[in-house]
This record gives structure tokens, C-alpha cells and sequence, in this order.
């Protein structure tokens, strides 16, 4: 207490120890709580005054502790004893000003949180008021941040953002308004709404009752997000339906060995039913429901062992097996990235079974045509035999070395001795058809001088021709050059060439020996070619002559054993090149391609 001058009357104990001293002794030095010249008399002096309480903090050093203290001085209208006309008394303010800082660096850092967050954030106060909002909810609705500072209120904000169409579009606006503003007063639970705006923005609206009165609106524009979720579920309806209806069986076991994702194909070549799969069976009890399809050679439990363990280790496996049931299937294992493993698994059992069909046909086919070529090869070898004496004999007899024949058996002989040559000609024919086919056919290359060639094919078909009434040319550039190949070979290939042409051309007619280089699409080539003015071979023939035993369809003319085309282009394939055949200006014209190697040289 004090007198109205300020003077210290009376003090607790509490005041003693805050200053250190015995009460008595406090007011007889007149120690103050707060130090510095008068400090205590000036707050008394003002409530004197004032004829009323002042109050002030101060900050005072108690028990060598920083404190503050909240000082009050109130004047007591009658002068007690003593001439005490003041009562002041101090309280310690130091936890609650702690408490004070602490609140509003919370609030300071919540408002920097809400003031950098994605979504859009506004509170309003029991007023209706805006107290706060963050950049995002201005830059959303467009809203000016200067105006936004005075604090519209709700309803405000509402008229502003339908006057620019930002609002959804409402048939009784000012009815929508109330039943808005009317959340104030009756929303006591969070509500969320998705609100579909007017320029295609879908947002996401929750209002969540402030504790201190109030609403606050977080908005979060999810425009993106539903088209992304629109598209993963059309995605994921699309991946879903193309496994239920792929043929081959899918099934993925998670990291935890249970059945996560299977489809139809997958239980039925299985022979499972959905119960067995459903519910996210493990993969011990999968494995026990396929023990009748697999085999395991009376031992159950170490085939499953190694199963489960394949599976588990997520080691990767592809490969066929053949159940008990005779179907044939193929499996693999893929590890997935998350842990889990892909199984998938074909019924391939009418494929393997169409296959061994085919393969046991084929293998027939070919044992059927191997056993042809080596009758015929046989059967030529064995003619070619007696056929050498027969020749033998008929050119003795031509020769007349045992005497002179008459006119008649003159005739005789020759006729035997032509035939026996034909014979012979068709019987090599047959061998070496036979010796290419049995893959024994190798050629004996050396450089060919082409012109040479070709004069000596002519030599060998020109008195036939002459017989036959057929003009045989040979028209060959000068420089025409080598051919690296086999002569005899294209010797005989051209031989059955010519006479194939001169036999098809009638009297009068003209067969056309010719050589010529031109760059083809794998390189230089050769083209020798055969031409006549016969008449021709139809289109729908021209590729089934090249067959072995094959003759075109031609009347008035003898046929032959349909083998010379055949051994032509069996020749010229052997060489690496290949045979055309085509119309010319009148007859036919057969050409054949030949590669010319590096190391062809030009004639000089």
C-alpha cells in the first residue's frame, strides 16, 4: 500500500521476496518492485489523477529470473490506516505472454502453409466476413487481392462472381444465395459437392465450420483429375475385357503368393470353376486343385514343392507340358516389377497335333519323291546298259564294217540308230534330274568364252533345224567377254533350249540363239536367250512346263518326256541365277539370267 505522495505503508510476502528483502525492511527503505528513479510512484500518481486503476507491464528480474509482471495501482477513495490511499498489487504475466507468442507463430506459420497450398482456401467469420484467403482462391475465381483485403462478405463475393458468369448456373439465384448464406447458421458437419462451372471446370467444394465461428471453403479444381480418372477406367474396362476374352489363360500371383488377377481362358484350360479362384486363393492351394492334369511321376509332394518354389523365387520359366490328359500346353512365368508374377498359358494341343500331321505328310511326301527319283534313276542306269550295246551294234551295222547293207537296211539302221540316241539323251536327262534332286549335283566352273558357246549349241541343233525348215541365228556382240560357269552344264541347258524351239516352230519359221550383259537387281548378269516364232505358250502354262514331266498343250506335234525345261532351270538355279519366260513380237522367249562373279573378265 501507499500514501497518496507514493510512500511504501504496508507490503506481503510475496513482494519481500521478489525484492529479497523482509517485508519490514521494504517499507522502511522503500524498495520498489521495478527499479529505476520513481518507477513506482509515477503509476501511482496516474491512478491518483485519474481517480482510477493504471495498469502497465514491466519486465523485472525476480530470483535472478526475467519476468513480466503486470502492475496495477488502484486508488482507495478513503485514506486507510496508516494514510495508505493506494493499493497496488503485481501479477506474473510471463507464461501467458509465452502462450501469447507461441499462438501467433502457429497461426503465422498455418496462414504461410494455407498461403502456398495447390487448393484454393477461404475463411469467413461468423459475420460472413472473408478473414482470410491465399493466392489460390483469388487467382481461381479471378477475384482483385486489394479488394479481397477489405473483407467482403460472402454474399458479396457471390454477387461478383455470378456478375462474370463464374458461378454455376442457377435457376432461382437469390433463392441458391439464402440456402448458401444460410450455412453460416445450420452447417455443422463437413459437406463436400463437385460444382460444375459454366466454362467446363469441374471443382470440388468442402465447407468445414470454423471452431471460432464461421466457414472455411477449400476448393480444388479436379477437372484433369476426373478426365484422368475417366480414362484410367475406360483403360482399365478395356485391359479387362481383353483378358476375359483372350484366348490364351492369364493369372497374376502377388508378392504374398495369392492369386490377384485371373481371366476365364485361364480356369478353363485349367478345367477350374470360379469358386476355386476367387477370393484370392493362395498359391498352394491353386497348385493342389491342378494335381489330376500333371504328371509326377508318383510324387505329389516334391512336383508341388518345386512348383510353389518356382513361383515364389519369381524365377523366370517358359516351356511346354503334356498333362495326363493328353493335351498339350504351354507355360511361362514372367517376374513383374512390383513382386508379383505373371502366368500365362496356352492350349496349344490342336496346333501340336495339326503340326505332326503336317510334318508326318510332308515326311512322307519326301520319302515318296526320294523313292521316285532313285526308281528312276535306277531303272535309266539299267537301260543305259543294254542301250550302249544297242547303239554299239547299229553303228557297226551303219558303218557296214561286216558288209554292204541294202537301201532298206540302210534306213533300218539309222532309224534304230536316231532312236537309241534320243533314248540315250532322255536317260541322262532322267540322272541328272535325279542327281540334283538328290543334292549330289556340283558344276565345274572355269571361264566360258560365251560366243564360243553359243556357236557351239548352234552347230549341234543346226542340220536338225535345216531338216525342220527353221533359220537358226546366233547374234552375239563382239565383245560379249567370259562367263564364269560350268560349259558342259549351259552347253546342255541351251542344247534343250534350241531344240525345244526349233521343234514348236513350223516350217519357215526362225529360232534366235543371243547373249547379252545388262545390269539386273542383284548386279551385272548375263542374258542368254532363246527365241522363236512358233506358237508360243500360253500364260497359265508358263510356269507349271518348268515341272518335271510336264509338256504344254500342243496338237500335231510329238510329245516329249516334259524334262527339258525342267533340267533348264535346274541348270541355271545351280549357276545362282534364274529363267524367264515371255511372249515375243511372235512366239516365245525364253531368257536366262546369269550373275557375272567379280572376277569375269571381258573378251579382248
Amino acid at each position: 500500500m501507499r500514501r497518496a505522495d507514493g510512500a511504501l505503508v504496508w507490503c506481503n510476502q510475496a513482494y519481500g521476496t521478489a525484492v529479497g528483502m523482509p517485508p519490514e525492511e521494504v517499507v522502511a527503505q522503500g524498495v520498489e518492485l521495478v527499479t529505476g528513479p520513481g518507477a513506482g510512484q509515477l503509476l501511482a500518481a496516474r491512478a491518483l489523477s485519474g481517480r482510477e486503476p493504471a495498469s502497465e507491464s514491466r519486465h523485472v528480474i525476480v530470483a535472478g529470473q526475467r519476468q513480466l509482471l503486470r502492475l496495477t495501482e488502484t486508488p482507495l477513495g478513503i485514506p486507510l490506516e496508516g494514510g495508505a490511499a493506494l493499493l497496488g498489487h503485481a501479477l506474473d504475466t510471463t507464461r501467458e505472454q509465452e502462450l501469447s507468442s507461441e499462438l501467433e507463430r502457429h497461426i503465422a506459420a498455418h496462414a504461410d502453409v494455407l498461403e502456398h497450398l495447390g487448393s484454393a482456401i477461404a475463411i469467413y467469420g461468423a459475420d460472413s466476413k472473408l478473414k482470410f484467403h491465399n493466392r489460390s482462391y483469388a487467382r481461381l475465381w479471378g477475384l482483385d487481392e486489394s479488394w479481397l483485403e477489405t473483407e467482403p462478405s460472402y454474399g458479396e463475393v457471390l454477387e461478383d462472381l455470378r456478375s462474370r458468369r463464374r458461378l454455376q448456373e442457377e435457376v432461382d439465384f437469390p433463392r441458391w444465395k439464402r440456402a448458401q448464406l444460410a450455412l453460416f447458421t445450420n452447417l455443422t458437419e463437413p459437406r463436400e459437392d463437385l460444382v460444375h462451372l459454366p466454362d467446363g471446370t469441374t471443382l470440388r467444394t468442402i465447407a468445414v465450420p470454423h471452431p471460432f465461428g464461421g466457414l472455411m471453403f477449400v476448393l480444388e479444381d479436379v477437372t484433369n483429375a476426373l478426365a484422368l480418372e475417366s480414362s484410367y477406367n475406360t483403360l482399365m474396362a478395356v485391359q479387362q475385357e481383353t483378358l476375359d476374352n483372350l484366348a490364351e489363360g492369364v493369372a497374376v500371383f502377388g508378392g504374398d503368393g495369392r492369386l490377384k488377377l485371373w481371366n476365364p481362358s485361364f480356369a478353363r484350360i485349367w478345367r477350374l470353376k470360379g469358386p476355386d479362384l476367387n477370393g484370392e486363393p493362395h498359391i498352394t492351394q491353386v497348385i493342389d486343385k491342378l494335381q489330376p492334369l500333371l504328371d509326377h511321376d508318383g510324387d505329389w509332394p516334391a512336383r508341388r514343392r518345386t512348383m510353389i518354389a518356382d513361383l515364389l523365387e519369381r524365377s523366370s520359366y517358359a516351356g511346354r507340358l503334356e498333362r495326363t490328359d493328353r493335351s498339350i500346353v504351354d507355360v511361362s512365368n514372367v517376374p513383374l516389377p512390383d513382386g508379383a508374377v505373371l502366368i500365362s498359358v496356352l492350349d496349344i494341343t490342336d496346333s501340336v497335333r495339326v503340326e505332326e500331321a503336317l510334318r508326318a505328310s510332308n515326311e512322307a511326301l519326301a520319302t515318296a519323291d526320294r523313292l521316285k527319283s532313285e526308281f528312276i534313276a535306277n531303272v535309266s542306269y539299267q537301260l543305259r546298259t543294254p542301250l550302249n550295246a544297242i547303239m554299239g551294234f547299229a553303228e557297226i551295222l551303219n558303218n557296214q564294217y561286216f558288209g554292204a547293207l541294202n537301201e532298206r537296211q540302210a534306213d533300218y539302221t539309222k532309224g534304230v540308230l536316231e532312236a537309241s540316241r534320243r533314248l540315250l539323251a532322255l536317260i541322262n536327262d532322267i540322272l541328272d534330274l535325279a542327281t540334283i534332286e538328290a543334292g549330289f549335283m556340283t558344276l565345274d566352273r572355269s571361264p566360258v568364252d560365251v560366243g564360243q558357246l553359243l556357236e557351239a549349241v548352234s552347230g549341234l541343233t543346226l542340220d536338225w533345224a535345216r531338216k525342220q525348215d527353221v533359220t537358226l541365228l546366233v547374234q552375239v556382240p563382239p565383245d560379249i567377254g567370259n562367263l564364269d560357269a560350268d560349259e558342259r552344264r549351259l552347253k546342255q541347258a541351251l542344247y534343250n533350249l534350241v531344240s525345244n524351239a526349233v521343234k514348236f516352230t513350223p516350217p519357215g519359221g526362225q529360232v534366235t540363239l543371243s547373249a547379252k550383259r545388262q545390269m539386273g537387281e542383284g548386279g551385272p548378269e548375263m542374258v542368254l536367250s532363246v527365241s522363236d516364232t512358233g506358237i508360243g505358250i500360253p500364260a497359265a502354262d508358263r510356269q507349271r512346263v518348268f515341272n518335271k514331266f510336264e509338256r504344254g498343250e500342243v496338237q500335231n506335234h510329238p510329245a516329249g518326256a516334259g524334262l527339258g525345261l525342267s533340267l533348264v532351270k535346274s541348270f541355271v538355279e545351280l549357276h545362282g541365277g534364274h529363267v524367264e519366260i515371255s511372249d515375243s513380237d511372235q512366239g516365245t522367249l525364253i531368257q536366262c539370267h546369269l550373275p557375272l562373279r567379280q572376277n569375269a573378265v571381258m573378251a579382248v
